[in-house]
């Protein structure tokens, strides 16, 4: 049953895990504004180089041999940008999961106790309908889990052969620039 306590100490946990997740979120923001800004900072550092070069380029060799020469460093930093991205995300994924998981597990929890109670407190027949609920709960809590461990391994997978493809796609550059250099 719902109290005047249970209500208020249910809005505090609720304002609690809402100001929590906020900081989560907050954080992620201010560590992709970091990338952002160090991204900037090395790409107009490579770009200078690049016209300091251009600018005192004597032949057209020189000049097409300095282009080349910034493919690989460029898709190394995008490579490095886009995980770095990716790493952020994944953990603020991480940190709401950790925060909500609990409060699951809580809800999760209440919800057998009211049918139980449910349960108790029917007339002759009731128990089919709470059975048939837990079983329903139970059956969704099984199709949840077995999501969630399913989307784990498919992202685990896409994580190994993406590393795997740009690792490659940033060998085969560097091999190829050399080769035209």
């Amino acid at each position: 049953m719902m109290t005047k306590d249970t209500l208020v100490a249910s809005h505090n946990d609720a304002l609690s895990t809402l100001s929590t997740l906020g900081g989560v979120g907050f954080d992620a923001l201010e560590r992709f504004g970091a990338l952002n800004i160090d991204l900037c900072r090395s790409t107009l550092a490579d770009n200078a180089k690049l016209f300091s070069g251009i600018s005192t380029a004597a032949d057209p060799k020189a000049l097409f041999s300095l282009t080349l020469g910034t493919i690989e460093p460029a898709l190394v930093r995008t490579v490095g940008y886009l995980r770095a991205c990716y790493g952020i995300a994944s953990e603020a994924g991480e940190s709401v999961n950790l925060l909500l998981a609990p409060k699951y597990a809580a809800i999760n929890k209440d919800l057998d106790k009211a049918i139980d109670s449910l349960s108790a407190s029917a007339p002759v027949g009731g128990e089919v309908i709470a059975t048939a609920l837990k079983s329903a709960v139970t059956a969704t809590h099984s199709a949840i889990e077995d999501a969630a461990k399913t989307t784990r391994k498919v992202v685990e997978m896409t994580e190994s052969n993406i590393n795997k493809a740009t690792d490659a796609a940033v060998k085969a550059t560097a091999k190829a620039t050399k080769k035209v250099a």
